[in-house]
């Protein structure tokens, strides 16, 4: 599926691989110096980003090796934390798509085993943008107003397995199945996910990777960047157009360092110079991810790490992801 160039005994390598890519190789050798490039105060980069035009890899770059000493390549797997929420989704979007779901409809219809007040008003649709404004199970504040809570995806997790009779996971890792997304799951793949390392007081600590089986729709999945990477190919081909436009429509305003970003269902739409931008970003300890796609250029960026820097100073902890981020959208802009 993938055309893969392995550059053995490197522990970091950066190459164009694509013949017929919208990107020079001087673009692509600017990508590499970006990420090569130290922050003061940072620990280097470590680990796996890509840039994919469809199914085409345009510029790969990798630092860092597995517990066996292979250097990591594209298909090395991570945790990476709130990209599940994506996928959660579009699982939700085919329920929709099928008649089994209605997005507007009060979460007491599908989990009438909850009698907190809440459950009468709050809709599917809430849950899906974050503006359901449920604190825990129990409080609600600012109905209608952005706030990211793991707890909507996890409860839409529950509401997948009421009107599917199945768990959670196997829905999933059927869709990853279709989505030729091999690399990718859940509790199955955890023994392959490579070591995290997490800082804390300012030192990097290995730390093994977790997550209960309810946090699988919102932070549970395991992939590679060559896996992300298809995500939004997987959106496109899985959705018909009104379930996709319903899902990457912009919905509400979320503060972000980025300035204005709008939560869809399941995604960040934004607006660049490079034109619209579909994006997630994920972390728990150990891991760090990002992927930003760009529609009419139909284009994915990917960048994982699998170190965690302290969240308190998410631009320190976010800072390649946002620098190779920035990088492309120029190099977009300037060939539009």
């Amino acid at each position: 599926m993938f055309r893969i160039l392995v550059i053995p005994f490197l522990f970091f390598s950066g190459s164009t691989v694509a013949a017929d890519a919208p990107l020079s190789a001087s673009d692509t050798e600017f990508l590499t110096k970006q990420i090569q490039e130290k922050m003061e105060g940072r620990p280097a980069f470590q680990g796996s980003a890509l840039l994919m035009r469809g199914t085409d890899v345009l510029w790969h770059y990798q630092q860092g090796s597995t517990s066996q000493g292979k250097p990591f390549d594209q298909h090395s797997v991570f945790f990476v934390g709130s990209i599940s929420k994506t996928l959660a989704a579009v699982l939700v979007m085919q329920q929709v798509q099928k008649g089994t779901l209605d997005l507007q409809a009060p979460i007491k219809h599908y989990l009438p085993e909850l009698k907190q007040p809440w459950t009468a008003s709050v809709r599917v649709a809430d849950l899906l943008s974050h503006s359901s404004g449920l604190v825990d199970i129990s409080t609600q504040q600012s109905y209608g107003q952005f706030r990211y809570n793991n707890l909507n995806f996890q409860l839409l997790g529950q509401i997948l397995t009421a009107v599917t009779k199945r768990p959670y996971a196997e829905l999933a890792e059927q869709l990853l199945e279709q989505c030729q997304m091999h690399s990718s799951g859940f509790a199955n793949k955890a023994d392959v996910v490579n070591q995290g390392w997490h800082e804390e007081q300012g030192q990097l600590k290995a730390i093994k990777g977790f997550m209960p089986v309810e946090a699988e729709p919102s932070g549970g999945l395991v992939s590679s960047a060559a896996d992300v990477a298809v995500l939004p190919l997987c959106m496109q081909q899985q959705l018909n157009k009104t379930s996709l436009r319903q899902m990457t429509t912009p919905g509400v305003l979320r503060p972000h360092r980025w300035g204005d970003v709008y939560y869809g269902y399941g995604v960040q739409v934004s607006q660049t110079a490079a034109g619209v931008e579909w994006s997630h970003s994920g972390y728990i300890s150990g891991y760090v991810s990002a992927f930003n796609y760009f529609p009419q250029h139909q284009l994915t960026l990917v960048v994982l790490e699998n170190q965690s820097l302290d969240p308190k100073d998410l631009a320190r902890a976010m800072y390649y992801h946002d620098k190779i981020r920035y990088s492309v959208i120029g190099l977009l802009s300037r060939n539009k």
